[in-house]
């Protein structure tokens, strides 16, 4: 017998994707590299370019390289999105266990999305490309020039899209600090999963609501 809605403790779960629901890295550190190669910057260390996975790729551009003007910015952009949409895109790998969670939280009618920093267009496809998007009643990303990439203003319009207006019942899952001050801007909850890109000292300092070493804990929390 399925837990149907009235034993869950959550009504809606929303996903971060990059660190989350797939490790996009190997992709997206190539891109990054390429991009920063084309306009001939000096490449930065393996612990900086992880630092790429969770916010707005603008912010990680300007945060490493502060000399460069918005322009200059938005071109390494460009560059880099050409680029991981013809090979990024196609580098990464499922986490363990996010496919059984989603056929579990749809089968118990919870509502599923993605809300994530990541461009609208790439998402969708990338979601596409794994299989996955069947379980997601809606896919929420950035829109093409970065306006919506405050991560607070994509999980509030995840949230909507579900229809779940009591925010008690709403849980955001991702990986990074920018999830949990989101989701907690938002007025959600914020699981936060050890296996992506973040810490347990950063889910710590930003209070994490759960802190969670993989899927199968996050069914608990949510069922």
């Amino acid at each position: 017998m399925n837990g149907g809605l009235f034993m869950s403790n959550f009504d809606a779960v929303l996903f971060d994707f990059d660190g989350t629901v797939a490790d996009t890295g190997e992709g997206v550190f190539l891109c990054v590299r390429y991009a920063i190669d084309a306009h001939g910057l000096e490449q930065p260390s393996d612990e900086d370019i992880r630092k790429f996975i969770g916010p707005p790729m603008i912010i990680s551009y300007h945060t490493l390289y502060p000399q460069l003007s918005d322009d200059e910015v938005q071109s390494l952009m460009q560059s880099y999105r050409e680029k991981y949409a013809e090979v990024g895109l196609y580098k990464y790998k499922l986490y363990d266990g996010i496919t059984e969670l989603l056929k579990k939280l749809n089968e118990n009618g919870i509502k599923t999305a993605v809300a994530s920093s990541k461009p609208q267009e790439a998402l969708e496809n990338i979601i596409k490309v794994s299989g996955i998007d069947k379980y997601f009643d809606c896919i929420v990303g950035a829109d093409r020039n970065y306006t919506d990439s405050d991560k607070a203003t994509i999980v509030e319009e995840a949230i909507k899209r579900t229809g779940v207006t009591d925010k008690s019942r709403v849980l955001m899952v991702g990986d990074r600090k920018y999830d949990i001050v989101g989701a907690h801007k938002a007025g959600i909850a914020c699981a936060a999963v050890l296996f992506g890109y973040g810490s347990q000292e950063e889910f710590d300092e930003y209070r994490a609501d759960y802190v969670v070493n993989s899927f199968k804990e996050v069914e608990k929390i949510v069922l």
